[in-house]
């Protein structure tokens, strides 16, 4: 298990952070980032820290240390990945909507048809 001093908790403020809008559009580059550097990946929402994506191995072993010190008679494991127990929101709570980090859809150009010309007949 890693101790405290390998782990990077440490957060880059220029790449590290970003609003939710951009974490929805590019969650796998984030993830791939997250693991690539070790370091996690704040995501905001209006400016505000509302989520974390970690690395799995940072993630365990900030599960193990949690487990030693409460004491636990659980074993500490890092190979594993550990359990999660997540509640599923109801759908209609699903289907919140940032209106500040979600731009308005394009309006779709309407077409619009021209009156038949009529050719005239010059005089002769």
């Amino acid at each position: 298990m890693p101790s405290r001093g390998t782990m990077n908790l440490n957060v880059d403020l220029q790449r590290g952070v970003v609003p939710i809008s951009k974490a929805a559009s590019s969650l796998a580059a984030l993830i791939k980032r997250a693991n690539l550097t070790g370091q996690p990946v704040i995501v905001t929402q209006k400016g505000y820290p509302t989520g974390v994506l970690l690395p799995v191995e940072l993630f365990t072993s900030l599960k193990d240390l949690t487990i030693e010190s409460q004491g636990s008679d659980e074993p500490a494991t890092s190979e594993a990945v550990p359990e999660l127990s997540v509640e599923v929101p109801e759908v209609a709570a699903v289907a919140e909507v940032d209106t500040e980090d979600t731009a308005p859809k394009p309006r779709r150009a309407v077409s619009r048809r021209r009156k038949a010309q009529v050719p005239v007949e010059a005089d002769v």
